[in-house]
């Protein structure tokens, strides 16, 4: 049997999606969070939480 061949693009298009999105996310929720508090470090927090939630999320809903 023959070894799957790797793809020459070197982001495929599912995985551009859910990065794209979960940086949509994360800015978002970021945002949200330092307008609300006004904590630096609590908006990070938020935004990391919120993009590695979407990078699953997406992961999940999107499929193989």
């Amino acid at each position: 049997m023959d070894a799957p061949s790797p793809s020459s693009d070197p982001l495929p298009v599912r995985w551009a999606v859910i990065l794209m999105g979960a940086l949509v996310a994360s800015a978002l929720v970021g945002a949200l969070t330092l307008a609300q508090t006004a904590s630096w470090p609590g908006a990070l927090l938020a935004a990391l939480g919120a993009g590695g939630s979407a990078v699953l999320a997406l992961h999940q809903m999107l499929g193989d």
